[in-house]
C-alpha cells in the first residue's frame, strides 16, 4: 500500500473499536496516509497488538484504552494525546453494540445495542469537537452504519434500527456542525470477511471463504459475488476524511459489492 496525497499526512486522527477487523484496517490505511492515530478500544490486548505493530514500523501510533460509554475515558483518551501532535481533527466512530434481536429483545438488549452506537457515539464527538476552533476547523467525522440500516432482516430488529440510527444522528449533526467547518458522514458496509465473520461461517456453517462466497444465500447475494475485505470498507472511510470529499456532508456511502442494487 503506497502513500497517497489525499491532505491526511501530520494530521490526528481518533479511531474508535480500532483494534480489530475494519478498526485495525482503518488504523493501517490512515498509518499509510501519514496520520498520527489514536486507537481508542475496549480492549488492551488487541489495542496494543495493533499500537505495537505499527509502531515498530515506524508509524505514529497512540493507544487509548476505554469505552465509549465511559466519559472519564473519553476525556482521558484526548487528554492524552502525545506532546507535539497536532489535535485530532479526525475522528472514525467505530465502536457499536452488536446485538442480533427481534421483538423479544428485552430493555438490556435494547441497551446493549444502543448505548455504545448512539449514545457512545455521541459523547466521544461531543468531546472530539470541543478541542475544534468555533470556526474554519477544517475536521472530519465518519460514523460507521450498515447496509442493514437500509433495509428489514428478520431477528434483526435491535440491530438495524441501532444502524437507522446512526444515518439520523450523521445528518443532523452534519447540520449541526457544518457551520464550524466539520463535516460529517457516514459509511453503510455489507459482509465484511472478518475474524467474526470467518469463525460463523467456519463454526455454524462448515463454510470456508470461497465455499460462503460460492453459496447464493451468502455471497452469491452481492452483485460482485463475494464480501469485502477490510481494507475495502477502510479506503472510502479515509477518502471521506480527506480533502477529496471537502463538498461531502450529511451522506451515506455504501459499500456493499452491489447488494442493495438488487
Amino acid at each position: 500500500m503506497s502513500e497517497l496525497p489525499r491532505g491526511l499526512a501530520g494530521r490526528t486522527a481518533v479511531v474508535t473499536g480500532g483494534a480489530q477487523g475494519i478498526g485495525a484496517a482503518v488504523v493501517e490505511r490512515l498509518c499509510f496516509e501519514g496520520c498520527r492515530v489514536v486507537v481508542y478500544d475496549r480492549s488492551a490486548e488487541h489495542g496494543r497488538a495493533v499500537v505495537d505493530h505499527w509502531q515498530h514500523k515506524g508509524h505514529a501510533v497512540h493507544l487509548a484504552v476505554g469505552d465509549v460509554m465511559d466519559a472519564a475515558a473519553v476525556d482521558a483518551a484526548f487528554a492524552g494525546v502525545p506532546a507535539g501532535w497536532s489535535t485530532p481533527t479526525l475522528l472514525v466512530n467505530l465502536a457499536a453494540g452488536f446485538v442480533f434481536k427481534g421483538l423479544d429483545a428485552t430493555p438490556t438488549d435494547w441497551h446493549a445495542a444502543f448505548d455504545p452506537t448512539i449514545i457512545g457515539l455521541t459523547l466521544i464527538t461531543r468531546r472530539f469537537v470541543a478541542g475544534l476552533p468555533e470556526h474554519h476547523a477544517d475536521a472530519a467525522i465518519v460514523n460507521m452504519a450498515s447496509i442493514s440500516a437500509h433495509i428489514a432482516q428478520s431477528g434483526y430488529l435491535t440491530y438495524n434500527t441501532s444502524k437507522t440510527a446512526v444515518l439520523g444522528l450523521t445528518r443532523c449533526l452534519a447540520q449541526e456542525l457544518a457551520p464550524r467547518g466539520i463535516r460529517v458522514n457516514s459509511v453503510s458496509p455489507g459482509t465484511v470477511w472478518n475474524a467474526n465473520n470467518e469463525r460463523y461461517h467456519r463454526e455454524a456453517l462448515g463454510l470456508d471463504r470461497a465455499a460462503a462466497e460460492a453459496a447464493p444465500e451468502h455471497g452469491g447475494k452481492f452483485l460482485l459475488r463475494r464480501f469485502a475485505d477490510p481494507s475495502e470498507v477502510a479506503a472510502p472511510i479515509a477518502f471521506l476524511l480527506s480533502s477529496e470529499a471537502s463538498f461531502i456532508t450529511g451522506t451515506d456511502l455504501v459499500v456493499d459489492g452491489g447488494y442493495l442494487a438488487v
